[in-house]
Formats: C-alpha cells, structure tokens, sequence
C-alpha cells in the first residue's frame, strides 16, 4: 500500500509534553497503583481504541514509517464532509462559517477550509497571522482576544474584522483611529 500523504491524509509530527506544571502531576507509583486497581484498569482498556475511522493499521504504520511518531492524522475527506455540512447548515439570513482555529492550527488545514469558503476566528495576533500566511484572505478573519496584539491598528487596516470583547478594547480603538484622523475603520 503506498500512503499519498498529500491526497488522503494530512500528517503531524508533534513532540508532545504535558502542560500542568509538576507540582500538580502525580507520582509515577501514584499512577501505578491507580492503573492497576481493576476497575480502573479495566476502564483504561475499553477506552482504548481498536479502530479507526479512517485509518487501517498499514495505512497507521506507513504515515509512522513516512514522518515518525507521535503524529497526528487527520482525514481531508471527512474534513471536508464536515465543512459541507455546516455549510449547508440551513440559514434564513445569511450564514458566515468560521472556524476557531485554536482548535487546530494546521496550515493545511486551514487552507482547505479556505477553499471552501469557511472563515477563520483567531484568538490572537499570532493566529491572525498564521491563517494569513496560509493563504486566508485578511476580510475573511475575525479576530476574538482578551488582549489586542500591539499590531492591532495594521491587522484591521488589512481587513481584518475585530470583535472587541471590552471596553478597554473599544477605547483603545477608537483612541487609535481618533489620533490618526480616521473616523471610521
């Protein structure tokens, strides 16, 4: 079987580590005598899956073989099903798709989103820019933060739409384009 990476999947490599700091993991015993109480043990298999939905354990073993492990695999098909469900999502006035792209940064990911005519919400000037550098268009990016990146003014001067989430925010807008004889953004 010959894994088309480009075509059917869209592969991660990620070095992965734990984000609670260490004063808040449990010991490596603790753990241990957790996982083997039966109950536990147990629930730990049963919530282990035995299958995929799109990936057989050849096609698994070739995405491991082709980029190494831990990876991510995501499937274009079904991410593209999904994406024409909500775009189908039926709607009386107007519907814009946006996809929160924490969730999942992917530029690849991204990008097919885009070319199906789904938005982007960012979080942060740095996803702004991200999504941008995927090839999503500036008016096609709505920007949702509790804090406006220092590049806030340029970001919205390129069409990106800015959902101000507080009045601090609100003032230091309007402040901005006041100062710089623009009335209306």
């Amino acid at each position: 079987m010959k894994l088309s990476i480009a075509s059917t999947l869209i592969l991660l490599t990620t070095g992965a580590t734990a984000f609670a700091p260490s004063a808040h993991r449990p010991s490596f015993s603790a753990l241990r005598a957790t996982l083997e109480e039966p109950a536990v043990a147990a629930a730990a298999a049963a919530a282990v899956p035995t299958k995929s939905a799109f990936l057989t354990p050849e096609s698994a073993a070739a995405a491991i073989e082709a980029v190494g492990s831990p990876l991510y695999a995501y499937s274009l098909d079904m991410l593209e099903e999904f994406a024409a469900k909500c775009l189908a999502f039926p709607n009386a006035y107007g519907l814009t798709v946006r996809y929160a792209m924490k969730s999942c940064p992917n530029g690849a990911i991204l990008s097919l989103f885009n070319s199906r005519g789904i938005h982007i919400d960012a979080s942060s000037g740095f996803e702004v820019r991200r999504a941008m550098a995927a090839g999503v268009p500036a008016d096609h990016i709505s920007l949702s933060t509790q804090e406006l990146p220092n590049d806030f003014a340029e970001l919205i001067d390129m069409g990106v739409k800015v959902n101000a989430c507080s009045l601090s925010q609100i003032e230091r807008i309007g402040k901005h384009y006041s100062a710089a004889g623009t009335n209306q953004i």
